[in-house]
């Protein structure tokens, strides 16, 4: 984990959007002290993958087909790390989130919808739309 959480940290295009994907995904089954020890081994505060994932959004206002699922993650990250911690919703309230969540809204593509993809064509749909993640953030941003 402190691999990925580096490479979120540092990396670039298909890299960064796979490891923000794993990241995403393998801490839905950590504890939070495991994963403030994970933090804590790899020297990232969550401020800052907050902000990373910040960075991330604007960098990629609009889909694009090398990395199509980065949005996604990103906001499947932010999300895991708003729930249950009031700290990371200040943060991320302080860094723009919602302003950056709208605009995901509004430049939603087809591509964004699917999780397997052959070449540029999709072939697998997300179970939950881009749009429900959205929603979910943009909740935990108003319920703190």
């Amino acid at each position: 984990m402190l691999q990925v959480l580096n490479a979120v940290m540092s990396e670039e295009n298909k890299l960064q959007e796979v490891m923000v994907g794993l990241a995403a995904e393998a801490f839905k089954f950590m504890t939070s002290q495991e994963s403030n020890t994970m933090f804590n081994r790899a020297g990232i505060k969550e401020a800052e993958l907050a902000n990373k994932i910040l960075q991330i959004l604007r960098r990629y206002q609009n889909p694009s087909v090398k990395v199509p699922r980065i949005r996604r993650f990103s906001i499947e990250l932010a999300i895991w790390m708003m729930q249950n911690n009031a700290a990371n919703v200040r943060s991320f309230k302080d860094l723009g989130l919602e302003k950056e969540l709208e605009w995901v809204l509004e430049s939603t593509a087809e591509v964004e919808s699917f999780n397997i993809f052959s070449g540029t064509f999709g072939l697998s749909r997300h179970s939950t739309t881009i749009h429900s993640l959205v929603e979910t953030a943009m909740q935990l941003l108003e319920d703190r």
